[in-house]
């Protein structure tokens, strides 16, 4: 096969997997809308009884592949404390994208989620501290109600 037959192929083959990021994009943004609303509906209880409160924002994330887009992000509120879920984006070196969660005025115990797996479809959201990416825990109820606990235990008493 010729150089020009060859480069011909690869042509053809790239062009036949492109991408399309505009789906990409909405079904990220629809992936971290999912997972914040899990966030409160697992909070729910502490959220009727008046015990935190919950502020959506909207933040703006510029990536290279995407350019600038929005997507939700959410802060917890009780007392002077703030529990915060910020995207950091989709296209994530390892992963199938990244929220950071930290309580504001302290990134030094920042933790974050990454959504790991071999697709996108069925991947799911793992914990870890940022100072220790490699030991991680499965995202549920239980280990944010700990990681709340753990850190008021820290920080307050």
């Amino acid at each position: 096969m010729a150089l020009k037959d060859k480069l011909e192929k690869i042509s053809k083959a790239e062009t036949t997997k492109k991408v399309d990021l505009k789906k990409v994009l909405l079904e990220w943004q629809k992936q971290v809308q999912i997972t914040l609303a899990k966030t409160q509906d697992w909070l729910k209880p502490y959220l009727e009884q008046g015990l935190l409160k919950v502020v959506e924002k909207e933040k703006t994330i510029n990536e290279e592949i995407f350019g600038e887009y929005k997507v939700k992000q959410l802060e917890y509120k009780f007392g002077k404390y703030r529990l915060v879920f910020e995207p950091m984006g989709r296209n994530i070196l390892g992963a199938w994208g990244r929220i950071d969660v930290y309580f504001r005025g302290n990134k030094t115990d920042k933790y974050i989620l990454v959504l790991l797996g071999e697709k996108f479809e069925t991947s799911k959201w793992y914990l870890s501290s940022f100072q220790n990416k490699s030991k991680r825990i499965e995202f549920n109820k239980k280990n944010l109600e700990k990681l709340i606990e753990d850190w008021i235990d820290q920080n307050t008493f």
